[in-house]
């Protein structure tokens, strides 16, 4: 009881914790991953003209070549000139977290000697002030909430890649990598997470990072790859009953939706928005046990809007053409 009565009391004194906070009132906000800026740049006329209040990059923003800061440096650059996109970040709040081609090493981790030049080129890219929380740490997480009270969205960006343990290779035919008991995140970030989700006391929070969280199957990188790490997220969810938790990932070239009870009706959802300029269009099947939704091969993007009157979230991918492809309509517990 006397916890219940600590954290309504410091809901109810708005601890300001978040990097920044935006006083309007989030409608909508799109996402995606996996971007080649030497493909065909179609699907960025499409998103410029949407209707949002923030775009977030789950990753793989460039696909530079591997360990050259020059070459991350320029397709940075080349992104940013793209007239559809500099029409979009002239109206639209610009986010985002890096996965592995724009960090700068394929599956890559901790152990990446110029992680740090790849963090500041992609806080430079995202247009981050020198003042900005977020440049005064080590890694590449950040927080942004949208609104207050009843009305409040917090996006916790969460960097899957600066502090992450290396793999060891799976010699198996299921897995590429073994296990790995590490903590994923790192210390650091994980303390400021808990933190974070504590004092802002959203209605809705989402969480925003490279690689899937709840699909396990797959052989490919994955938050069930570090099971303590993947497990204590989930506890730090439950215990402290953070309100809507919505992740979003990207890194898989494809879109789906997955979801999985943590308790009795309280439910995670995971929406993978991957393939902004390829995809892997030819995949027939990939077994997830927790997908809900169709799996989506084509070129596509996330949107999440909000309809504050009716408390009702909607997850929704899109296509090439702005159709939409699937949508799951959540109510805002």
């Amino acid at each position: 009881m006397r916890i219940i009565w600590a954290l309504l009391l410091i809901c109810s004194i708005n601890v300001k914790s978040q990097d920044i906070h935006f006083s309007n009132v989030i409608k909508s906000l799109g996402f995606g991953s996996c971007n080649r800026t030497d493909l065909n740049q179609k699907i960025w006329d499409v998103i410029a003209n949407q209707s949002m209040n923030a775009w977030v990059w789950l990753g793989d923003i460039v696909y530079a070549e591997e360990e050259n800061m020059e070459d991350l440096a320029l397709k940075y650059s080349i992104q940013k000139s793209l007239p559809a996109y500099r029409k979009l970040s002239s109206n639209t709040n610009i986010f985002g977290v890096w996965d592995d081609h724009d960090f700068g090493k394929n599956d890559g981790g901790s152990g990446f000697k110029k992680k740090q030049i790849s963090r500041d080129l992609l806080f430079d890219f995202l247009d981050l002030p020198t003042d900005h929380p977020a440049r005064a740490r080590n890694g590449a997480y950040q927080s942004y909430c949208y609104g207050v009270q009843r009305n409040k969205v917090c996006l916790y960006l969460l960097d899957v890649r600066y502090f992450k343990e290396e793999y060891e290779k799976d010699l198996g035919l299921k897995q590429r990598y073994k296990k790995n008991n590490g903590s994923l995140l790192g210390e650091q970030q994980w303390r400021w997470l808990e933190k974070e989700l504590l004092k802002n006391c959203a209605e809705v929070n989402l969480f925003a990072g490279g690689i899937q969280l709840i699909s396990s199957e797959h052989p490919y990188e994955k938050w069930a790859n570090f099971p303590k790490a993947r497990q204590r997220l989930f506890d730090i969810l439950k215990i402290n009953k953070i309100k809507n938790p919505i992740y979003l990932s990207g890194d898989r070239h494809f879109a789906e939706v997955s979801i999985v009870e943590l308790l009795p009706n309280y439910k995670l959802y995971d929406i993978t928005s991957s393939g902004l300029t390829h995809s892997y269009e030819g995949l027939e099947e990939e077994f997830n046990s927790k997908r809900i939704s169709p799996l989506i091969t084509s070129k596509n993007f996330g949107m999440i809007k909000w309809n504050w009157d009716t408390r009702k979230i909607a997850l929704q991918i899109y296509n090439i053409e702005g159709r939409i492809l699937y949508e799951k309509t959540l109510k805002i517990q």
